[in-house]
């Protein structure tokens, strides 16, 4: 399997595993697995946030589109009890949907030995990580997968039997 098809591949499946997680919890988007932890309103607009953070500035260079959400989604934000301070789950899930299919869309046009390029802006101190373009890309699907466990976990403390899918 070449690397650009193994990445596809995983985007499907994060993305494919984890929405169904996140549209049983759209009437609970205040719902956190412990007190203060992370709820999954903030999660979703988190992960979106970092699909601009991750794939266009730190692997392309570009601008975060969501470089406005920095202080309640970025990275060092924390989340907070208040939805009023976030972004409807809707605007999330839309603005989410149009940043995926830039990432997918870019995905495309790139060779397996286009993802052996360097990251045009890797974060400072983190350069190892953000190594190459494919290894830099790689960090969204694994991104993902962490706060999965976070939704699932969500979920459970809600009462909710797992889903498998």
């Amino acid at each position: 399997m070449r690397a650009i098809d193994l990445l596809r591949h995983n985007f499907e499946m994060t993305e494919s595993w984890t929405t169904p997680i996140l549209e049983d919890l759209r009437e609970t988007p205040l719902a956190a697995a412990t007190p203060g932890g992370n709820h999954a309103l903030w999660i979703y607009g988190h992960l979106t946030f970092c699909e601009g953070l991750i794939a266009r500035q730190f692997v392309l260079g570009e601008p975060n589109e969501f470089a406005d959400w920095m202080p309640i989604l970025g990275p060092e934000s924390r989340p907070e009890e208040d939805a009023d301070i976030y972004p409807s789950w809707e605007t999330i899930a839309t603005r989410f949907r149009q940043a995926r299919d830039r990432t997918l869309a870019w995905l495309e046009t790139q060779s397996d030995d286009d993802l052996d390029l360097p990251c045009k802006a890797p974060p400072e101190g983190l350069e190892a990580v953000f190594s190459s373009r494919g290894a830099g890309i790689s960090i969204v699907i694994s991104h993902w997968w962490n706060h999965r466990g976070q939704l699932c976990d969500i979920r459970k403390a809600l009462g909710r039997r797992p889903l498998f899918r």
